[in-house]
């Protein structure tokens, strides 16, 4: 046992004076590095500048529309004494799309504009190139003396989707447990989201 303990001891002054001739690392070493701020400042770019405000596209009545040979569901009366819907696109190439009112028709490459009698079926139509086609489209209700309202989008960016300074509605932003009890809310008038 002690001829281990002499063989270790002499191990460790061996290993002891090999670490004491190896030549200090990197960073036992004293490095000095100047900074000049000036060279920095000069280097900083521009900020960028600011996005520009959203604005409502305008609606080109000269647009050509799908070739499609069957009915839009019918503008009939309808068109001169309240109001129609027209929704506009830009595809990429022709593609064959589903009509709301029935059918099938064919978009044309670049834009498109097709008359429809309900707003109901603009909201189909918007989900069907938006889901599939990977589209944006955007509708406007058109009145009998020509004055054009754009409708969707409302702010450029579609509902399902977060958009700064956007107002939610309906909204209460409380946990579930934090509800009033519907006793204190019945007969009062009041509906739960407003107490």
């Amino acid at each position: 046992m002690a001829l281990m303990m002499q063989k270790s001891a002499a191990t460790a002054k061996a290993a002891a004076t090999r670490r004491a001739a190896a030549p200090a690392p990197a960073a036992a070493r004293r490095l000095s590095l100047r900074v000049r701020a000036e060279a920095e400042a000069a280097a900083a770019p521009a900020a960028p500048a600011a996005k520009p405000a959203w604005t409502v596209p305008t609606l080109d009545p000269n647009t050509p529309s799908p070739v499609f040979g069957g009915s839009t569901g019918g503008l009939l009366k309808k068109a001169q004494v309240e109001e129609f819907y027209v929704i506009t696109w830009t595809a990429q190439k022709e593609a064959i799309f589903e009509m709301p009112t029935g059918g099938a028709a064919i978009m044309r490459q670049g834009p498109n504009l097709l008359k429809l009698a309900k707003k109901e079926q603009c909201l189909a139509l918007t989900t069907q190139l938006r889901t599939k086609f990977k589209l944006s489209p955007c509708f406007y209700r058109v009145f009998p003396d020509g004055k054009v309202q754009y409708l969707h989008p409302a702010d450029g960016v579609y509902p399902e989707k977060v958009n700064a300074g956007r107002v939610g509605a309906n909204q209460n932003m409380r946990r579930i447990g934090d509800n009033v009890n519907p006793i204190k809310v019945k007969f009062t008038g009041k509906g739960p989201a407003e107490v």
